[in-house]
């Protein structure tokens, strides 16, 4: 184990990389992996392995790129580290985090950070994110809680966090349930434990499952076409409205793709939403769950997706796919 007793840094790219370019107008990749472990405390970098894995935008990113970077996570794991950072863009950051922890059943902690303001930026808090993150990742204190999220102060659990703004320091919540932990100087205060469902580890998920988002009086275009596609979706999620309602244009689109054994999910497109089988007409949850249509729960659209890239994945269908997407 070569890195036994040691930590991790693993850069993945995003805003806390970048400074600005005149020549591109505009923030770009600049800093080097080892220009941002110089923002670490001396006696603290001295024991953190540097991973430079990548200097993109996450919005460049996939499913299949993250499963891969999963696959470095866990070596360094095997390999002896206790911790790890993962320093990344905000645009998927909540994505990237929560396909993570789906599949790591790993005790060690996983830290995930960045910033909405580039290091360049006054005000930024790039450098203080970054260093709050290591200080979570190398605390016995978040052992076994799965993968967290560190901004501003605060650790938020993936499963629960969503970017609710794009252009504030805090951007990122977990609505009615708060922060896990608090960074108090350079302590970890842990509030309470997330509830964490099934772990599927050491699978290749999915990687084509699409979102149909619910519009007034719109969507009809595009999940007619993902019907007749010669190239059928692996799986598809409905961002429905309200308690699971979709517009009845789409009913027939749905049976097709069920009939052509396309796993098809649904989920509410509110922020906050939970699917209930309250209505009884053309279009509602209960007559979609009548046509073959699983149930999200309270997932959102976003993770319901990665939820169910990771079960078919797994090789789940049915009512086994069913059960492993509620147990959250």
């Amino acid at each position: 184990m070569p890195n036994r007793n040691k930590f991790a840094l693993v850069v993945a790219g995003g805003e806390i990389g970048m400074t600005y370019s005149s020549k591109k107008n505009g923030h770009t990749p600049e800093l080097t992996a080892e220009e941002m472990l110089s923002w670490l405390p001396e006696g603290m970098s001295e024991n953190v392995h540097l991973v430079d894995w990548s200097h993109q935008a996450s919005s460049h990113y996939t499913i299949r790129m993250t499963s891969d970077l999963v696959g470095i996570l866990s070596k360094l794991v095997v390999d002896g580290v206790q911790g790890i950072v993962v320093t990344c863009g905000t645009d998927t950051m909540e994505e990237m985090a929560y396909l993570t922890d789906l599949t790591w059943a790993y005790p060690q902690p996983i830290i995930f950070t960045g910033t909405n303001s580039p290091s360049d930026v006054v005000g930024s808090d790039a450098i203080a994110n970054l260093q709050n993150a290591m200080y979570a990742a190398t605390s016995q204190g978040t052992w076994g809680m799965g993968v967290l999220v560190c901004l501003q102060d605060q650790l938020l659990a993936a499963s629960e966090i969503s970017q609710g703004v794009n252009y504030r320091k805090n951007g990122f919540l977990a609505f009615d349930r708060g922060p896990v932990g608090e960074i108090i100087r350079d302590g970890i205060t842990i509030r309470r434990i997330p509830k964490r469902g099934k772990i599927l580890e050491g699978i290749v998920p999915a990687r084509n499952v699409e979102i149909i988002y619910s519009s007034l009086g719109g969507g009809e275009r595009l999940i007619s076409s993902l019907a007749s596609s010669n190239e059928l979706p692996d799986g598809v999620v409905l961002a429905a409205f309200g308690n699971g309602n979709v517009f009845p244009a789409w009913i027939p689109y749905i049976k097709a793709l069920i009939k052509s054994e396309v796993p098809i999910l649904l989920s509410s497109r509110c922020p906050y939403g939970k699917v209930m089988g309250m209505f009884g007409f053309e279009g509602a949850a209960n007559r979609l769950f009548e046509i073959g249509v699983m149930n999200a729960g309270d997932l959102t659209p976003l993770k319901a997706r990665l939820k169910l890239s990771v079960g078919l994945g797994a090789g789940l269908s049915g009512q086994d796919l069913q059960k492993y997407i509620l147990d959250s």
